[in-house]
């Protein structure tokens, strides 16, 4: 089957089945739904990570069936250059690319070095391309764990631990100094609680350094945490008087089950919430204090939830934002919410793919927890396989 040209809407509807699915052959569409109904099991889901990452640790000859399932569906190929075809599909449909790095990084200077170096040649890539607007980068991708966890915990770090700290910025200086260079943005991920403090203060000062005429650096927001509506309070309000246009991108988090685990095992406040309806509130009252700034405020709603997706199109709306294609974007990751991403560019809307790359043995980490964390959203599997089953039926398969 040959994919479809989206011709521009102007209304947003997340039950257009023809746009949100007009990148996909029938045997993809097929594949997709045979996944989306094993994740649907979450011991399976648990039991088949497992399994896999021991056949891989011994050799077993199962990465081409990994390579031509999960990691077909999820990822945009081994290297950069091999995503370029899953890139140009999407932008024929207006939809763009965050290309995101997936390997697991070596927890070493070398490590580090090899994850900078691949996203510089990817900033390079963007530039020539003028295909890949936006890339993501992950804090220890490029810097020690540990540093950013003693940093958190008040403990005082020795020279070396302090030199070392001192090559993560510069790494990640020399990132953020290309992609505005490029006039490209940098989406900074959000990691566990006990790593985050120190992480924000990097990004501020990326965002103090090259964020004066638009965001060229995103700090992330995961929303299920109880305090990041204070901590986006504080930040509007510390960042009063400078010349700088902060970049949030705002996710409602990765991490539940870990989070209260660990709060649990060391005995504090869990530092996320219990119940799903208060992360859904923190989530859209972010939409609307970066609203209410977006004068000094460039957002990213990165969701898979329905409802708050609508929410803001019908802010933009209602408050009659004319641009905001420039300050307001959406993203869901590559491989899941089909019917928002595309039918929000179909309508004229800045929509994304996060596109992860890389090989397939060192992309399985993330992978698993694709999968992990889609049997946990509640309603999500659901959601998919009814939209996977009713394309389908459109298609007479």
């Amino acid at each position: 089957m040959s994919v479809t040209t989206i011709q521009p809407s102007t209304v947003f509807d997340p039950e257009d089945l023809k746009t949100a699915f007009s990148t996909k052959t029938d045997e993809e569409l097929k594949l997709a739904y045979f996944l989306f109904r094993m994740m649907g099991k979450p011991t399976l889901v648990k039991l088949g990570g497992i399994a896999t990452v021991w056949a891989l640790k011994l050799g077993l000859p199962i990465k081409g069936l990994i390579k031509g399932t999960i990691y077909r569906h999820f990822c945009g190929g081994e290297t950069a250059q091999q995503a370029q075809s899953a890139i140009r599909r999407m932008a024929n449909a207006k939809v763009y690319t965050v290309l995101d790095y997936a390997a697991e990084a070596k927890e070493d200077e070398a490590g580090f070095d090899h994850v900078l170096d691949e996203i510089m040649r990817n900033i390079r890539l963007a530039k020539i391309t003028g295909e890949i607007p936006y890339i993501s980068v992950k804090l220890t991708g490029i810097g020690s764990r540990e540093i950013f966890r003693k940093m958190q915990e008040g403990e005082v770090l020795n020279q070396e631990e302090q030199a070392a700290f001192q090559r993560t910025e510069n790494r990640l200086d020399l990132i953020c100094k290309a992609a505005f260079e490029a006039n490209i943005t940098v989406y900074i991920d959000a990691e566990e609680s006990w790593l985050q403090q120190g992480m924000d203060e990097l990004a501020e000062k990326m965002m103090l350094r090259y964020n004066e005429r638009r965001a060229v650096v995103f700090n992330t927001l995961q929303m299920y945490r109880t305090d990041r509506i204070a901590y986006l309070t504080d930040l509007l309000k510390r960042s009063e008087g400078y010349d700088v246009i902060l970049g949030i991108k705002i996710v409602r988090g990765a991490y539940i089950e870990k989070e209260q685990e660990r709060a649990a095992e060391y005995g504090y406040p869990s530092p996320v919430f219990h119940i799903k309806a208060d992360t859904d509130r923190s989530f859209d009252k972010a939409i609307d204090i970066c609203l209410h700034h977006l004068y000094r405020v460039e957002l990213c709603a990165a969701t898979h939830n329905e409802a708050s997706t609508r929410y803001l199109v019908n802010q933009i709306n209602r408050q009659g934002i004319a641009d905001h294609r420039k300050r307001i974007h959406f993203s869901q990751l590559y491989g899941m919410s089909d019917n928002l991403t595309y039918n929000l560019a179909s309508a004229g809307f800045n929509a994304s793919k996060y596109l992860p790359y890389g090989d397939v043995a060192t992309t399985l980490p993330y992978m698993i927890r694709r999968a992990e964390e889609n049997t946990s959203i509640a309603g999500q599997m659901g959601r998919e396989l009814s939209l996977l089953e009713a394309e389908m039926k459109r298609r007479k398969l």
